[in-house]
């Protein structure tokens, strides 16, 4: 009784502490309707995280399969072959024949990494002998008893030079904070990418525009396949369900997962997911429908390019690049 007393208790003191309304909460009992106020309350001296709960529904949504979209297909919607990868994170062909490719280079500069990882490497530079004491010290993974109380001294006798290092005037959790927002700012352009209105295919876009200069005047660069200017009706995305690593050895982690959660939240009157086998989509040539593909070969180094095969049919012969005949064939 003692407890629920005192949590009531701490649940109005946060209330009248903070402005809850710029979270949508405008009544105190709101706080504890729905989703439940934990009086959890966390900062890293710059930005601040209230923890709620709630109660979580059971989903009831089954999963569609191709013939539940004939009628969509009829109505003229839009169709979307999305292949994911590593180094390539999403590459997506439509019906009409435009192609949307998004790296796994794009993607970090997009969330603001590269950027943060050069603002440190400055600091770095800035602080060296602060730095090399913190790079120094014992590590905290070990299972010795006595090598964990050796790092754990060790970080106490270097408190001040560690709190200097990482708190001068909140550098590292104002980086932190930016990278979050840029983060969700990014994930919405690439789904937008798949949708209507993004960044780098709208109207106004300089993706491969030839710029006049000396060291590309003999390169054409085509422009970008730009969006159409009425948004869809609807938008049908056909998704690999390929099952593999995010990351490979030597690479960064590519976020297949968090694109496809953040596509599916947009799911609804305008957007449908579909999940498609994988199976040999980069394996059977999309034109012949015959699986004899063989990766190029190079004339100088005779090294095989694993990105483009050639169709060994003798009425085909035509060459693809993998990821865009796996998109194709997802259609």
């Amino acid at each position: 009784m003692l407890c629920f007393l005192f949590l009531v208790f701490l649940t109005d003191f946060y209330y009248h502490l903070f402005n809850f309304t710029k979270l949508g909460f405008r009544t105190r009992d709101s706080l504890t309707s729905g989703k439940k106020f934990k009086n959890v309350i966390t900062t890293d001296g710059h930005s601040i995280s209230f923890l709620f709960t709630r109660t979580v529904k059971k989903s009831l949504a089954t999963t569609k399969n191709p013939s539940d979209f004939i009628d969509d297909i009829r109505n003229g919607c839009d169709i979307w072959g999305v292949d994911p990868g590593v180094s390539t994170i999403l590459t997506a062909v439509d019906t009409s024949g435009r192609q949307r490719t998004t790296s796994l280079d794009e993607y970090y500069h997009l969330c603001g990494y590269n950027n943060a990882n050069f603002i440190r490497m400055k600091h770095q530079e800035q602080h060296t002998a602060q730095f090399l004491k913190i790079s120094n010290l014992s590590s905290l993974k070990t299972s010795n008893i006595t090598e964990f109380a050796k790092a754990c001294q060790e970080r106490l006798s270097l408190y001040d030079d560690i709190t200097s290092y990482y708190n001068e005037n909140a550098w590292s959790s104002k980086l932190k904070f930016q990278c979050y927002i840029r983060k969700q700012k990014g994930v919405h352009e690439i789904c937008k990418r798949l949708m209507h209105g993004s960044v780098k295919y709208n109207k106004k876009a300089s993706t491969g525009v030839k710029t006049s200069s000396a060291e590309n005047e003999s390169k054409y660069c085509p422009p970008a396949p730009l969006d159409h200017p009425d948004k869809p009706r609807k938008t049908i995305i056909a998704f690999g369900d390929g099952m593999f690593n995010s990351s490979l050895r030597g690479n960064r982690g590519a976020p297949v997962r968090l694109i496809k959660k953040a596509l599916q939240k947009y799911c609804g009157n305008q957007l449908e997911i579909c999940m498609v086998d994988e199976y040999l989509t980069s394996q059977i040539c999309n034109r012949c429908k015959s699986r004899n593909m063989d990766n190029v070969v190079t004339e100088k180094s005779k090294r095989r390019v694993h990105t483009i095969l050639k169709c060994k049919q003798n009425t085909c012969n035509i060459v693809w690049n993998r990821d865009i005949m796996a998109a194709h064939s997802h259609l």
